[in-house]
């Protein structure tokens, strides 16, 4: 039997680099925490309403039935933790859709899946857009969903890892290089605010990226999925830790729910 070929994204990436064992306990044991973060849940609803919006599918009827559909993505919600994000992701978008109801980037692609052979490896990745300039010049457009935006912040949608996958992958599948990333951002302040960054593509940045994704795949192949020490980050707790400090059965069962392993399709 031919064993599958390891496959890498953006998000599988950066768990490993944030701890090795993490990694493991999400892609090899296939868990996934019961109890989603409440920021994680507003983000996601924000991307697919706009999504549909994009590709056309955002109907009256789904808007006025957000509640639900957060209850049935999120069943360990309470009913107001399910209004909560509903209220918070629709006032986003509508924000979003007021402020660039002009907007001079003309989307041509959504949802765009691509993947690239590695060799040991497949590197995949996902473009929320991509969208066409005045003069006609290709970017990847991305939604981003924060609570703030500073200098650390924007210096890291300059130096990112999910931009330089994606600028490695989109340069070998797709017929037309991409000048770089048209940043979306919705901030999640009192009164939500949206910014537009642009960032070029950078030599440097595909380089990096490269060395660092080999890294991974390295440690990955050659099953090192030691624990880091990174066990709180973002005034919060990872929420595998749990699990690192005691393996049970009844852990298991009361915090963490079977992974769906799902394989996106590159387009044609």
């Amino acid at each position: 039997m031919t064993k599958e070929k390891l496959r890498l994204s953006t998000s599988r990436i950066q768990n490993y680099l944030h701890c090795p064992k993490k990694y493991n306990w999400i892609y090899n044991e296939l868990l996934v925490a019961k109890k989603r973060s409440a920021a994680l849940q507003v983000g996601t609803l924000v991307h697919l309403l706009l999504q549909k919006d994009v590709e056309g599918n955002l109907t009256v009827d789904y808007i006025n039935n957000l509640v639900s559909e957060v209850k049935k993505d999120y069943p360990g919600n309470t009913p107001e933790e399910d209004q909560d994000i509903a209220y918070q992701a629709l006032n986003l978008y509508k924000g979003y859709k007021d402020k660039f109801q002009d907007d001079p980037y003309k989307v041509v692609g959504s949802e765009t899946h691509l993947e690239l052979d590695m060799g040991d490896y497949t590197l995949y990745t996902r473009l929320d857009t991509i969208v066409k300039d005045s003069s006609s010049r290709l970017w990847r457009g991305e939604y981003k969903t924060t609570a703030r935006i500073d200098s650390a912040y924007l210096s890291g949608l300059k130096s990112g890892l999910q931009a330089g996958i994606s600028y490695i992958v989109s340069s070998a599948v797709l017929p037309e290089k991409l000048s770089g990333t048209v940043y979306s951002l919705l901030v999640k302040t009192k009164i939500p605010q949206y910014e537009r960054v642009l960032v070029l593509a950078e030599k440097s940045l595909v380089e990096r990226t490269l060395e660092c994704v080999k890294g991974v795949a390295d440690g990955i192949l050659q099953k090192r999925f030691y624990p880091s020490m990174e066990c709180h980050f973002y005034n919060r707790e990872c929420e595998y830790l749990p699990l690192c400090k005691n393996d049970t059965t009844n852990i298991r069962n009361d915090f963490y729910e079977p992974r769906v392993e799902f394989f996106d399709q590159p387009v044609k």
